[in-house]
């Protein structure tokens, strides 16, 4: 079993705040709520639809989120149904190993879970009554003690500190930072769940392949189950039909290596959605109001990170509750620890899907011999410092 590291301590925060809003009921909004009951703080999570869930396909979590998810007590509740991760393979589309990354021994696993699942796990920690479904955040108001949230149902609601954990398109951070437009990468992503029973994908081996101007991802969810990843350059659009979808799919990655192909085809849903970031903010603070997750430092996926980003903030957020005298004191803190943190991310990741994506068929045969030739020790004490990181 994995070392446990030292949980979030239960105990009364020297910071006197009773209560505290959340705006958005994704992965980060309710990991907040959950980290901040654990002090004993009321947080309310406040999610425009009518029904909590989580859209999307398969979400790997690196020993940076499942650390957190120990923290919360969560961690065993999350691993049973995943699936761990050891090696990272990187692979042309003719199906060559380019380069064989071990993940390392670290004090807790890499998983890759359902979105659904994680966010069910989350639930678990925060009481039921804490969770306000239909309730579309519109403007607030702020004074020198409280936070005034006005929400589209005509309902208002007052708190000492109110989080935006509302996405990549913002509308608390737009309301306090004013307009940050996200800016698209210029490929699109595509993301389907489905069951393989072959012998293609080894047991605990998650990869990634290159080809021009195109990815294709698989990662293990465990008990035969499967998620993918397919990138493409192309201008914005709308999504296509699901079936246009899948036909575009096989027509980009034709003759790519097994078992790219039938993956694509046993998919009954796959997600599309555009490549999209933010440059890093100059601050997520404004008042008594701050950022979390996408809402703060959008990243595209291209080191798995976001839902680990998110996971981060909410603890260091509680943590910086917990041992702050002032509101001021507890923001500026948590700012100070997670701007720079996020900020070398969102910069790695924004390379990654540059390098990922390059279509010049000079220059994508020279990545292909360069990769073959790198010493896969270098990118393990990479990854290594980006997991090792400790909320």
């Amino acid at each position: 079993m994995w070392n446990r590291p030292a949980p979030l301590r239960v105990e009364k925060p020297s910071l006197q705040m009773k209560s505290v809003g959340i705006i958005g009921g994704g992965i980060g909004g309710v990991a907040a709520a959950a980290s901040l009951h654990k002090l004993g703080i009321a947080a309310t999570v406040y999610e425009r639809a009518a029904e909590l869930k989580e859209v999307g396909a398969g979400l790997m979590l690196w020993p940076n989120a499942t650390r957190v998810l120990q923290s919360l007590g969560l961690l065993e509740q999350v691993q049973f149904p995943a699936g761990a991760n050891t090696h990272f393979l990187v692979r042309a589309n003719c199906g060559k190993i380019l380069m064989n990354i071990a993940l390392g021994d670290f004090d807790v696993p890499a998983l890759c879970v359902r979105r659904s699942d994680l966010l069910a796990a989350l639930l678990t920690a925060v009481p039921p009554d804490r969770i306000r479904l239909g309730h579309e955040f519109t403007h607030l108001e702020q004074t020198s003690s409280k936070v005034q949230v006005h929400f589209a149902n005509g309902s208002t609601e007052e708190h000492d500190a109110v989080i935006g954990a509302d996405g990549i398109r913002s509308r608390v951070r737009e309301h306090v930072l004013g307009i940050c437009e996200p800016v698209y990468r210029g490929y699109t992503v595509w993301r389907g769940v489905v069951t393989y029973a072959g012998s293609a994908i080894r047991e605990g081996y998650s990869s990634e392949t290159w080809g021009r101007g195109s990815r294709f991802g698989i990662l293990g969810m465990g008990h035969g189950w499967f998620t993918w990843y397919a990138t493409a350059n192309m201008p914005r659009r709308d999504p296509p039909s699901l079936q246009q979808r899948k036909e575009e799919l096989i027509q980009r990655l034709t003759g790519w290596h097994e078992p790219i192909p039938a993956l694509i085809e046993s998919a009954e849903f796959i997600m599309e959605n555009g490549a999209f970031d933010l440059p890093p903010l100059p601050q997520w603070t404004a008042g008594r109001v701050t950022l979390l997750g996408d809402a703060a430092h959008p990243c595209t996926p291209n080191l798995g990170q976001g839902g680990g980003m998110a996971l981060e903030d909410a603890l260091v957020f509680a943590k910086c509750v917990a041992g702050a005298s002032s509101l001021d004191a507890a923001l500026q803190q948590y700012d100070s620890l997670r701007r720079h943190r996020t900020r070398h991310i969102q910069q790695r990741s924004l390379m990654m899907g540059h390098i990922g994506q390059w279509q010049n068929p000079v220059v994508v045969a020279g990545r292909r011999v360069v990769t073959s030739l790198l010493p896969a020790a270098l990118f393990e004490h990479n990854f290594r410092r980006v997991y090792s990181y400790e909320s």
